[in-house]
């Protein structure tokens, strides 16, 4: 069925790849500072109020936007733009009868452990940007009688055009030799999710009237330092260079059970194959 759907950060990593892969079949708008060419833009400045804003039969919210990860950044920022944003949000939505409201947070608000978690497990945020999310999450959890809410833990996405992240960050020095920092034995371990399995679940849950908190994260539980060198196999480098800390370090491993089971849905990029296609795009985008 045909939807009016307004997304945040649509020129962002998870943001775009959804709007390339719903557009054809949804009414959506990208609201934020940057324009996204394939569907209609309204210009939101994140710390901004949303009370001259004003749009009809909206269907669905999805909040991909966020500060990440970005040093240069005071900390107060995480709370202002991560924070208040899910807020304003959420008012908009309640103001306008809109019924379902999609967070994108992450596998990060459980903090790192040595155990396989999932959507049961205590949330132990360490870092800011975590924080951010899980007090996002909070905040949701304040409008659950009003609209329909679902909070997406992502667990290291990564995909075609994605930048400065994890999985981004290791493709681009494995094909530039360059020597790779790692934690005592590579760890911590983890299991990487691919952007079209994060893209299909999304658009699952679009489709069916959904709520509640869900882990997404690839099937295979893998070191950084096993994600290296299957990296360099695929690249055929066999000189990969590796210089190991003495930290000890967790893991952060989710389980995706809960939301397969719910929505039917198999994942269907493994491990190898998404980073095949990751390297493919990369190299083509001038990215090494």
């Amino acid at each position: 069925m045909f939807k009016k759907i307004l997304i945040t950060g649509g020129t962002g990593f998870i943001g775009r790849n959804l709007i390339n892969s719903i557009n054809t079949e949804n009414h959506i708008i990208n609201i934020g500072r940057n324009k996204n060419s394939m569907c209609d833009n309204i210009f939101w400045n994140l710390k901004d109020n949303l009370d001259s804003l004003l749009l009809n039969n909206v269907d669905a919210i999805i909040h991909c936007a966020s500060i990440v990860g970005n040093e240069n950044i005071n900390k107060s920022q995480y709370i202002d733009i991560n924070v208040k944003s899910t807020l304003e949000l959420l008012e908009f939505a309640t103001k306008n009868n809109i019924k379902k409201f999609i967070l994108i947070s992450t596998g990060g608000v459980y903090g790192f452990s040595k155990k396989i978690l999932d959507e049961k497990d205590r949330c132990n945020a360490k870092g800011i940007y975590s924080l951010s999310k899980y007090f996002s999450e909070k905040v949701c959890e304040l409008y659950k009688g009003k609209i329909s809410i679902v909070i997406l833990r992502l667990f290291f996405p990564y995909g075609e055009g994605q930048k400065g992240r994890l999985i981004s960050n290791l493709c681009n020095n494995i094909l530039k030799k360059n020597k790779i920092m790692l934690n005592k034995k590579g760890q911590p371990i983890i299991n990487p999710v691919h952007i079209l399995d994060v893209v299909n679940i999304i658009k699952n849950i679009i489709r069916n009237d959904l709520k509640g908190t869900f882990n997404i994260c690839g099937d295979e539980l893998i070191s950084i330092e096993q994600i290296c060198r299957k990296i360099a196999i695929i690249e055929n480098i066999d000189d990969a260079k590796f210089i190991y800390g003495d930290n000890d370090i967790d893991n952060l491993m989710g389980n995706s059970k809960k939301i397969c089971r719910t929505l039917n849905y198999d994942m269907k990029i493994n491990l190898d194959e998404g980073l095949r296609l990751f390297l493919t795009t990369l190299k083509k985008q001038g990215g090494v």
